[in-house]
């Protein structure tokens, strides 16, 4: 009865083992899912601690029992040796018939110790065996541990690579909307025909369109509301057989001219412009006079690029 213990005890550690195997084969559904979305690859660090040291507290019971069965087995051995000493004295003494059954005793009394001897060698065996498990399960928490090492330091590569990535298209986004909101363009015409305008600033007063309010057509000038470049263009219609010369001017510098000769002829002519903000840019009177206006033909143009 006292080796049954053992090998109990032998049996649920075994059967501790083969779950344990199981696990780190198969996978804890409820860890894997919850921390990698994938079961059967990774087992939870403190799960695999705890069956260890679950099973590092049976081992050391084993051994102890086995010690103590030890002890039992050198006990029997030095009675054995004490009996043997007893029947070479009681030899020359005891009757044939009793000498053989004491003799008999004796023989199954060694044959019980020699069973428990190999019962001793198969309990040795199967510790060592379980060491050797501990050992496999030691290198594959290892392994555990540098994989959720990986898998943590790629898991900050992808947060930070996404983040970045947001804030990259939110800044784009930032920056379209700022475009949008900072728009500039405009397009104005005369209201009517003149025989006689021979001098100063051709003033458009019919707005058609002045998104940022940069157009005054009080005057004619448009005046930048922020830097960057602008494209302007004019169209100046001439009156029956009159010329007429403008040209574009930038902070009453000429920058390009345009002319319409005879015969209501068109001159259109185009600009683009670096302009800081506050720069003024209007269409001036350069040679000739008058211009016709049948619907919008005399117009001034400009946007932001």
């Amino acid at each position: 009865m006292r080796f049954l213990r053992p090998i109990s005890l032998i049996i649920v550690v075994v059967l501790n083992i083969v779950e344990t195997k199981g696990l780190l084969t198969h996978g804890n559904s409820s860890t894997s899912d919850s921390s990698h979305g994938s079961p059967g690859h990774i087992v939870d660090k403190a799960d695999i601690m705890q069956i260890l040291l679950n099973q590092t507290a049976e081992l050391e019971n084993l051994k102890q029992q086995l010690e103590n069965d030890r002890s039992t087995i050198q006990s029997l051995q030095n009675r054995v040796f004490f009996l043997e000493a007893e029947l070479s004295k009681l030899n020359s003494s005891k009757p044939t018939q009793e000498m053989s059954t004491y003799l008999m005793s004796m023989n199954k009394l060694i044959q019980n110790v020699a069973t428990n001897e190999e019962n001793d060698r198969n309990l040795t065996q199967r510790v060592d065996s379980l060491v050797k498990h501990f050992d496999d399960l030691n290198v594959q928490v290892r392994y555990t541990s540098l994989l959720l090492l990986d898998v943590h330091s790629s898991t900050e590569q992808i947060n930070s690579s996404i983040i970045q990535l947001l804030e990259e298209r939110i800044s784009g986004v930032h920056d379209h909307i700022a475009n949008v909101s900072t728009r500039i363009g405009f397009t104005a015409g005369v209201t009517s025909q003149s025989t006689s305008w021979s001098s100063g600033t051709l003033v458009f007063p019919n707005v058609i369109t002045n998104v940022g309010n940069g157009y005054n057509p009080s005057d004619g000038v448009f005046t930048a509301p922020r830097a960057g470049v602008y494209v302007f263009f004019v169209n100046v219609q001439g009156y029956n057989s009159q010329s007429i010369y403008v040209d574009i001017v930038l902070n009453g510098a000429s920058k390009v001219r345009t002319m319409a000769y005879t015969n209501y002829d068109a001159g259109p002519n185009l600009a683009v412009l670096s302009l800081q903000t506050g720069d003024r840019v209007w269409v001036k009177h350069w040679s000739g006079q008058g211009y016709h206006c049948n619907g919008p033909l005399t117009t001034f143009s400009g946007f932001l690029i």
